[in-house]
């Protein structure tokens, strides 16, 4: 028996070997580039407000983005006798630019058991490997995202890594669905509770021991990258993914059915570890919305606070915070008190320590747009 990073006594696990789809497999499901009656499919909407299934997953087609909401279209391939399989698979993706997958000892050696042994070990919750298994079974591909990738690539032990994130091809009825049948079969998980947020599409295992009720883990299906639709929807485009999220460093992936550390934009790995010996700041949300604006903003403070030091070039993120709109929070205030209540709990999470010397200095580096963003932030926070 081993002690997890909670301090709960976790039985070791033996890693099972997934088993997969075969990329080139067109009995599995529809993927963002298909097409269902000659129209593109775009990804996946979702009707449920809570607990999910397969048959809450709505098929998004090309013309979709502009409807005020998600259609009543099934998502299952045999309830579309007109697919077409134009889309290109995530793992042929990889394959025509390899340039942008890498073995993991082949970038810092030992650096595969650490995944292995944050997928398989004591740390993770352990229907974790047998979650991956079964998604990779019905043809999803699924991927470790954020922080894991990030901080084990960094040096960081497995019982370092705080949150695992996951993002896949699975859309949120299929991967809440398939998570309840695996936490059912596991005797020693089912009382795992989970979690869904309508709103973000955030799929969520909720750990039963923990005191705060904080997650096992969250996931999210690969975004979208459509700007301005009225509904949350996922996708299953490796690049469309990278390009919603916040930094470039953030866009990393590990695939644990193939062993394979992907860097979808080749950005990732250079600003994460430069030639001459620094990490970068770099955003690469490219989208319009002030919310998400506001949002990378705020995630770009977060690791200048954690990163701050002479190895670090924030000369990026300090080139884009000072483009911002000047009126970005008058662009804000007409999204509401949520959208207020939002960025104010994203603040929280990202400054630990608001009396801090360091953030004055990140705030003052960042510009005006930045300031009047964090007094925002503080004043509805109170």
């Amino acid at each position: 028996m081993d002690r997890d990073r909670r301090g709960v006594t976790c039985p070791a696990v033996t890693p099972p070997v997934p088993r997969r789809a075969s990329d080139t497999d067109v009995s599995g499901p529809i993927l963002t580039g298909d097409t269902v009656g000659g129209r593109r499919v775009l990804g996946f909407a979702c009707t449920a407000q809570a607990a999910p299934t397969a048959a809450d997953d709505q098929l998004l087609l090309q013309g979709d983005e502009h409807a005020d909401r998600p259609p009543r279209r099934s998502s299952a391939p045999a309830d579309q006798p007109s697919l077409v399989r134009t889309g290109r698979r995530p793992g042929r993706q990889m394959r025509t630019d390899p340039v942008r997958t890498h073995r993991p000892d082949d970038l810092r050696p030992g650096l595969a058991d650490r995944f292995r042994d944050l997928v398989h070990g004591p740390c993770t919750p352990h229907f974790t490997a047998a979650l991956i298994e079964h998604l990779a079974a019905s043809g999803h591909h699924t991927w470790l995202c954020g922080g894991a990738p990030r901080d084990l690539l960094s040096g960081a032990a497995p019982d370092e890594v705080n949150d695992l994130d996951l993002t896949g091809t699975a859309p949120a009825g299929a991967f809440t669905e398939t998570t309840r049948q695996v936490l059912d079969l596991d005797g020693t998980s089912a009382e795992h509770p989970q979690r869904f947020s309508p709103d973000t599409l955030v799929c969520t295992v909720l750990d039963p021991v923990a005191r705060t009720g904080g997650p096992s883990l969250d996931y999210r299906g690969l975004g979208l990258g459509l700007d301005g639709t009225s509904f949350p929807a996922t996708g299953t485009d490796l690049l469309q993914d990278s390009r919603q999220r916040d930094l470039t460093v953030n866009t990393l992936l590990y695939d644990p059915v193939r062993n394979l550390v992907v860097d979808p934009l080749d950005k990732a790995l250079d600003d994460l570890a430069a030639a001459d010996g620094k990490r970068r700041l770099v955003p690469v949300n490219a989208s319009a919305d002030p919310l998400v604006r506001a949002e990378v903003l705020l995630r770009g403070v977060k690791f200048r606070l954690r990163w701050d030091g002479p190895d670090l070039d924030d000369g990026p993120l300090r080139a884009w915070a000072m483009a911002l709109p000047h009126d970005l929070l008058d662009r804000l205030d007409r999204r509401g008190e949520e959208a207020w209540h939002r960025l104010s709990g994203l603040w929280a999470q990202c400054v630990p320590d608001p009396m801090s010397p360091a953030l004055k200095e990140t705030i003052r580096r960042l510009g005006t747009v930045a300031a009047q963003l964090h007094a925002r932030c503080e004043r509805v926070g109170r």
